[in-house]
């Protein structure tokens, strides 16, 4: 009974002991499927959350590109809006405005501009994108177009439009019309123009300039009257009284000379230019003859003439315009050179030209009278004072000058001089050979 007792006991010990070990061993392995399940989760977690930022960033990509997706039809919009505005504008302008493509095509034209260009039903032309010369049929206007392109800067130019003959089997004549434009290079080859129509302008100062040509033919007379009585009476006054009768007659003289210069003018604007009389001139001495009658005026002022030049130089030209021509170039630089200054004038042939430069030292010419240097009546300095040496001129002194030059098919331009910083009066005549001009 003992013996079976014992052998009871024993079991279940024995039993116990196994059973712990069971629980051991599962639980061991329990814990090591666990660590080789966490070893193993690890990486898939890390992957999952790789893949988790992948699908983040396709899903902002993809919002960003919805949002990008947006922004050009927004932009679209603004586009339209900016182009149905400046085409208001464009329409709306006084001036003419045509813009052609990089192709020379027609893209733009407002009601201006195809009444300046004489185009008819021009919103429907411009549908089909014409060339330019197909509906502006002006040569002008394409060289224009073609220089701004090539030189990339906007330019300026004035011509006479004719129209176009609308019946050839009936042709009637078409009056010219005067024209200014105004180019700007938009990029891509696409060019824009300003057209404005100048006929108004040109007639208005046609009127002026007959106007004034009437007047001056008008004084002549009663100024050359004027003029014989001071002479007559200046002989039978008093001493102390005749100073004022010379004064009378100097100033008799210099309206007289201010109408003889309007009626000069007022022949070359209708057309009526004086004929030539071309002899061959030496340039160095009457550059020197012109020089002596203003040396009296020269002297006071204590101003030097330099001259620089092929003392043997001669020229074909009218002796007696280029004589006038120099006389009021130097005229001025006296007047406006200070004292002990000297006046330089150099005369060469360059490229086939007579080159005349006339340089004085005195304050120049302000940067924005230049342009206008050489209309009649328009003077620098309107606060000069006219009396004594300082007296103001008529403003016609330049304007006669470059008539006179254009009458000899030259050329004159104004600046200041950079070392001076006087006034620089450069011209340029077509040279002719006397020896070739005239053979033995």
């Amino acid at each position: 009974m003992k013996v079976e007792l014992l052998w009871l006991v024993v079991g279940i010990i024995i039993g116990a002991i196994a059973a712990s070990a069971c629980w051991f061993s599962w639980n061991y392995a329990k814990n090591q499927r666990n660590r080789k399940f966490r070893k193993r989760s690890r990486p898939a977690m890390k992957v999952k959350s790789l893949r988790s930022f992948e699908d983040w960033a396709l899903d902002s990509q993809g919002r960003t590109q919805q949002d990008d997706a947006a922004t050009p039809e927004v932009s679209i919009q603004d586009s339209e809006t900016t182009q149905r505005i400046w085409e208001t504008i464009v329409e709306s302008a006084p001036l003419g405005y045509v813009q052609v493509d990089q192709d020379n095509r027609l893209t733009l034209c407002n009601q201006k501009a195809a009444a300046i260009m004489d185009i008819a039903n021009h919103q429907q032309g411009l549908k089909r994108q014409p060339f330019l010369l197909q509906l502006i049929r002006s040569y002008e206007l394409d060289h224009l177009v073609a220089a701004t392109r090539s030189q990339n800067i906007g330019t300026q130019t004035d011509w006479v439009f004719h129209p176009a003959i609308p019946d050839p089997a009936d042709p009637v004549p078409q009056q010219g019309r005067p024209v200014r434009a105004y180019s700007i290079y938009l990029g891509m080859g696409k060019v824009g123009i300003f057209l404005e129509d100048r006929q108004e302008a040109i007639a208005i100062a046609q009127q002026r300039d007959q106007w004034t040509s009437d007047v001056a033919h008008e004084l002549k007379t009663p100024l050359t009257s004027i003029r014989l009585v001071a002479e007559t009476i200046e002989s039978r006054v008093e001493p102390s009284v005749k100073i004022w009768v010379d004064r009378l007659i100097g100033e008799v003289d210099r309206l007289t000379s201010l109408v003889k210069d309007l009626l000069e003018l007022g022949q070359m604007d209708v057309g009526l230019a004086p004929v030539l009389n071309i002899s061959e001139v030496n340039l160095a001495s009457l550059v020197r003859s012109v020089w002596q009658t203003l040396e009296p005026i020269a002297t006071r002022r204590k101003v030097s003439l330099q001259y620089m030049g092929d003392e043997q130089l001669t020229a074909l030209v009218d002796e007696s315009r280029i004589y006038r021509l120099l006389l009021n170039l130097l005229d001025n630089s006296i007047k406006h050179s200070p004292s002990l200054q000297s006046i330089t004038i150099v005369v060469n042939v360059v490229d086939a030209q007579i080159l005349i430069e006339t340089i004085d030292a005195g304050e120049g010419f302000p940067e924005e009278a230049l342009p206008r240097i050489f209309e009649r009546f328009y003077r620098v300095d309107f606060s000069r004072a006219r009396s004594g040496l300082d007296r103001g001129g008529s403003g016609l002194g330049l304007a006669i000058a470059a008539q006179i030059v254009a009458l000899h098919k030259g050329q004159i331009i104004a600046k200041n001089h950079p070392e001076t910083g006087g006034a620089w009066i450069t011209i340029t005549l077509p040279y002719q050979s006397p020896l070739i001009s005239h053979p033995s």
